[in-house]
């Protein structure tokens, strides 16, 4: 019986955590699970990806939730359907949250974000890992990636992402995403580089591996 061991990659923007998940994943020979998960995810609410992906890991503010209600109804007065389905986080989050344990259940994988650790708290072959580094390694990454001209513009896009995904694992979880306590592994990327960071993941599944397949013959 094969041991469907899970890592879950917890990471800052610009801190190279799906491209490590992306190497572990492929190094494992474990299904690698980041914007898949958004597909089907949009897949099951009939809405395009591209649109879900702005709601991602992200909470809902007063305006938003006000104008997502108010998006229902003309101010004339009479019911007016609204042109699209608007799609609330929270529904989007519990889609992609069954999603995630389905594909727990259901093979070897290395699922990105989505507050993976949380959602599979518990499970006995679950690795939780956080990938972070220093602001400006991550601006630099950040500018060469997505071509942003300015440093100043990729720090604002950064600590936007940073609160986003600070504010949605807080609301979800009631705990601090960036306190390495929440994790098995954490990981500081400027340090270690991509590769090493990827060998320490990838020693960690197979340690667990082994351990688990022993656990069984000694059963069987």
């Amino acid at each position: 019986m094969e041991c469907n061991i899970t890592i879950a990659i917890s990471r800052q923007m610009g801190s190279g955590g799906a491209l490590v998940g992306k190497n572990a994943a492929d190094r494992l020979g474990f299904s690698y699970m980041n914007r898949e998960i958004l597909r089907q995810a949009a897949a099951s609410l009939h809405e395009d990806e591209n649109i879900l992906s702005l709601r991602e890991e992200r909470v809902s503010s007063f305006m938003e939730n006000l104008l997502d209600s108010l998006c229902i109804c003309a101010p004339e007065g009479g019911y007016s359907p609204p042109p699209i389905r608007p799609i609330h986080n929270r529904e989007l989050f519990v889609t992609e949250t069954e999603i995630i344990r389905a594909i727990a259940s259901k093979c070897r994988s290395v699922i990105v974000g989505r507050g993976a650790f949380h959602i599979l708290h518990g499970n006995p072959n679950l690795i939780t890992v956080f990938i972070h580094a220093p602001l400006p390694f991550r601006c630099k990454r950040v500018m060469e990636i997505y071509g942003i001209p300015s440093a100043g513009e990729a720090e604002e896009i950064i600590r936007d992402s940073d609160r986003q995904r600070s504010k949605f694992i807080r609301t979800i979880a009631d705990v601090d995403g960036n306190d390495a306590r929440n994790y098995h592994l954490s990981i500081d990327t400027s340090l270690t580089g991509f590769d090493s960071a990827t060998d320490i993941i990838v020693e960690c599944a197979r340690r667990m591996l082994n351990r688990t397949e022993t656990e069984v013959e000694i059963k069987s």
